[in-house]
């Protein structure tokens, strides 16, 4: 599927969005961007036209609410919201501004990595040009950095930055739409979700619908890296195949053996499954999610046992620590592979190692554990001789593995 003509993010201007905007009513926008289908880039799909709805509602009854566009780019690989902002910063600009107009927000944050120094310059200086603008409208905008790491672009764990706390998850609900900043009704939104809304203001939701599939609508950017000829950042129509998301970036360098989807905490695919769409639904239907959008084209020759150790030993680094289910939980997942591709696993180890993603899949507290049981699943089913030839034959498929451990990794809870 060729990318769509009729919508581009990184090849549209701002003029006449705002105004357009303006002669809107909050719920006109609302109902324009509805019409629209547009969903959150950040990776849970969520219908930005209902978060827009449920913040407007909640601020209506306390009064004071607050906008934060996160343009963090946990995933160093993935650095999408770096490249929007150091391509159109308008355009993120002016999703901001919109956005605090329709729920109602004076004061509003670009929440960014403290490693996108690039990013923060371009968007500094594009705030410095729209000074008087925002003063007139009312709203603020300010730049507001992270604390490096993974989890520093959470949900949750941005709203605690903010309040000046540590990155750490927090339960929900109540969800920020209701309670966010301050525990005032917060719009947590991501850079690349708000740089539509201009442009379906502006233009209609027609131009958006074109783009894409009916179960998710418009353009995606995505990080295509591995073994591929042109390794970047590319904007692709959703419904686009992960065949062809892999030929936009040149196509592939050597024969594959898999497709990482979704960054650190995604499944992990055969190459054989190139026809797999970008969608929210097919992808979870896949065993993946979209998470950081990444697309990582994996080579034959490569032992996805190790590749899902390495995962887990940097998930086990990365996690706030604030629920035992994913603080224990990725520490012991990557033991067990560690031992299981040091040539110390056992069959019942494999049982073991679904009932673990089946407990961080459900009992983390956010995304960061529920969704790394992705990797467990997907590469069990999808690359169960691997497993085998290191538990049954003791020895690594493609002649890789080196022991990192004498001694199995085992608790008194282990079946």
């Amino acid at each position: 599927m060729p990318v769509s003509t009729a919508f581009r993010l990184l090849g549209s201007g701002t003029e006449g969005a705002l105004e357009r905007a303006r002669a809107l009513s909050p719920d006109e926008v609302i109902s324009v961007v509805e019409r629209s289908g547009l969903r959150g880039r950040g990776g849970a799909g969520f219908p930005l036209a209902e978060k827009l709805r449920s913040v407007r509602t909640a601020a209506a009854l306390v009064g004071e609410t607050y906008v934060v566009a996160n343009a963090y780019d946990a995933d160093p690989a993935s650095p999408l919201s770096r490249t929007l902002l150091e391509r159109h910063p308008d355009l993120v600009l002016d999703g901001i501004e919109i956005a605090a107009r329709v729920v109602g927000a004076t004061e509003c944050y670009l929440y960014l990595n403290p490693e996108a120094k690039e990013a923060r310059a371009f968007a500094e200086d594009a705030l410095s040009r729209r000074i008087e603008d925002l003063s007139k409208a009312g709203v603020s905008i300010e730049v507001a950095l992270g604390p490096g790491g993974f989890m520093g672009g959470e949900e949750s764990a941005l709203l605690a930055v903010l309040e000046g706390r540590r990155a750490m998850a927090r339960q929900r609900p109540p969800w920020p739409a209701e309670q966010g900043v301050r525990l005032r009704p917060t719009l947590v939104s991501s850079a690349e979700t708000l740089a539509n809304v201009p442009l379906i203001v502006r233009d209609g939701p027609e131009p958006f619908r074109v783009a894409g599939t009916a179960g998710s609508r418009g353009t995606k950017l995505v990080s295509v890296t591995g073994s591929v000829a042109s390794p970047g950042v590319y904007e692709v129509s959703f419904g686009s195949t992960l065949g062809e998301i892999v030929q936009t970036a040149g196509g592939v360098t050597t024969a594959l053996k898999a497709i990482h989807v979704g960054g650190p905490t995604g499944g992990i695919l055969s190459a054989t499954r190139t026809d797999v769409r970008l969608d929210y639904e097919e992808l979870k239907a896949a065993g993946t999610h979209l998470g950081s959008a990444q697309i990582r084209a994996i080579p034959e020759g490569t032992c996805i046992v190790n590749e899902a150790a390495k995962l887990f030993a940097y998930l086990s680094k990365e996690n706030c620590g604030i629920c035992v289910p994913c603080r224990v939980g990725t520490k012991r997942v990557g033991g067990i592979i560690e031992g299981i591709y040091s040539d110390l696993g056992r069959e019942d180890d494999l049982p073991w190692l679904s009932e673990l993603a089946d407990h961080l899949h459900d009992f983390s507290l956010c995304g960061f554990g529920i969704t790394s049981a992705s990797i467990i699943r997907t590469t069990m089913a999808e690359f169960p001789d691997d497993y085998r030839a290191h538990i049954l034959e003791r020895r690594c498929p493609v002649g890789t593995c080196t022991p990192v451990r004498a001694r199995r990794y085992e608790t008194m809870a282990q079946p």
